[in-house]
């Protein structure tokens, strides 16, 4: 059994130079070819953690296939599509495939969140490409 614990995980800050507010730590500790750490490797599946300080967003992107996304801590806000909705922790959303969508943390307190996809690798296109900031260059 391999067991991952979010909180132990080597994140990677991630950007989009085109907006100063798209600003987050990313892991995906089963996929090699992704920012942050990877601690057991798997063909059928993706999972994504994510944390976002108050006021910063994951940029608008589209995803391949259906995403779970589960908030864990925190409070952000969901743009999916056209729709737009709050949730806090507790909450789990389904994202469907080929939809364009964003997350904004609209609360006081650091938001984390895991993404869930049922494949491996995920094709992910973005509005605009994120980057993983160097560590020396902050």
């Amino acid at each position: 059994m391999e067991l991952v614990r979010f909180a132990d995980l080597d994140l990677d800050a991630v950007t989009q130079d085109t907006d100063p507010d798209a600003e987050w730590l990313a892991g995906f500790p089963f996929s090699p070819d992704r920012p942050g750490e990877t601690t057991a490797e798997s063909a059928d599946y993706t999972v994504v953690y994510n944390e976002l300080a108050p006021g910063k967003r994951i940029g608008r992107h589209t995803d391949g296939v259906d995403e779970l996304l589960f908030v864990l801590a925190g409070t952000v806000e969901a743009t999916v599509g056209d729709e737009r909705a709050t949730a806090d922790a507790g909450t789990l959303a389904v994202v469907p495939a080929e939809t364009p969508h964003s997350v904004r943390n609209v609360g006081d307190d650091p938001a984390r969140l895991v993404g869930v996809f049922a494949t491996a690798p995920v094709a992910s296109t973005w509005d605009t490409e994120p980057a993983v900031v160097d560590a020396d260059e902050e």
